[in-house]
């Protein structure tokens, strides 16, 4: 990781925090005072580079790039986004079973790591299925493919021509009993210590307020997605949001696991 140099930042400064625009973020920034935050709409994998050069003050990291953060960076409030079993929006399509996939050319998408590396955790470590390749989600000659968020959950748990159908977050379940984190907010170590406490107080109580509520609003937003009555908010539900120790543990098992994968690489 390349070497960042940042100063303290003084308070009532505005403090830009990057905003994955899927669905399963809306609790946080769905009805969000902004006043004095600058909010940085991208996918999960564009806020690791900006976070390098101190360009994002805080944001839900993808788990794997936060990895990488912590000298710079540090959590905030024990918020994140986790699951325990099948979520439906981190799925792997493929035209045959699972446990056939060694050899094949998988696609896999491009906005989140840490989504991609899960796949590898499972193929590779728990069913011991090497792939030929990983190509992007544009090679028309994969055998399988994965897909995450809204795009995910924009297929209603069917596309032509794949009849096999995984649900990532359910296959590390199955195989840990844990729940599978796929980001952790982080904030700037050097922020002052008051906006630290003010933006983690802003984001509890959005997401508290979000959640105590039937969800109608982010609902309403969201009609475009023609998802099954009850399915956005039974999607919403089954977050956690606020992390236990049991998703702390998991965080520890999936770094371990990656980690894994790495030094193997590096013996080849």
């Amino acid at each position: 990781m390349k070497e960042m140099h940042f100063t303290t930042k003084s308070m009532f400064t505005t403090v830009n925090i990057g905003q994955i625009p899927y669905l399963n973020c809306e609790p946080f920034f769905n009805g969000l005072n902004l006043d004095g935050i600058n909010l940085c709409p991208m996918v999960p994998s564009a806020m690791g580079p900006l976070a390098e050069t101190g360009e994002l003050d805080a944001a839900p990291f993808s788990l794997i790039q936060s990895f990488g953060l912590t000298d710079e960076y540090e959590t905030l409030g024990d918020m994140g986004i986790s699951v325990k079993g099948a979520v439906r929006s981190i799925l792997l399509y493929s035209k045959m079973p699972l446990k056939e996939l060694s050899g094949s050319t998988i696609g896999v998408t491009q906005e989140s790591a840490t989504s991609s590396q899960l796949l590898r955790v499972i193929l590779e470590t728990k069913y011991d299925i090497h792939p030929y390749k990983y190509v992007d989600l544009s090679d028309k000659t994969s055998s399988a493919f994965l897909l995450i968020g809204d795009q995910a959950l924009g297929t209603h748990d069917r596309v032509p021509g794949f009849d096999y159908r995984y649900d990532l977050s359910e296959e590390w379940f199955e195989w840990h009993r844990l729940p599978f984190v796929f980001a952790r907010w982080m904030v700037l170590k050097s922020l002052d210590t008051n906006e630290k406490d003010t933006l983690s107080n802003k984001l509890i109580s959005n997401l508290n307020r979000n959640m105590a509520g039937d969800l109608s609003d982010i609902i309403s937003k969201r009609e475009s997605m023609n998802m099954e009555p009850g399915g956005i908010e039974n999607y919403l539900r089954a977050f956690r949001y606020i992390f236990s120790e049991e998703d702390q543990k998991a965080i520890e098992v999936f770094e371990q696991a990656w980690n894994g994968l790495r030094n193997l690489e590096e013996t080849l």
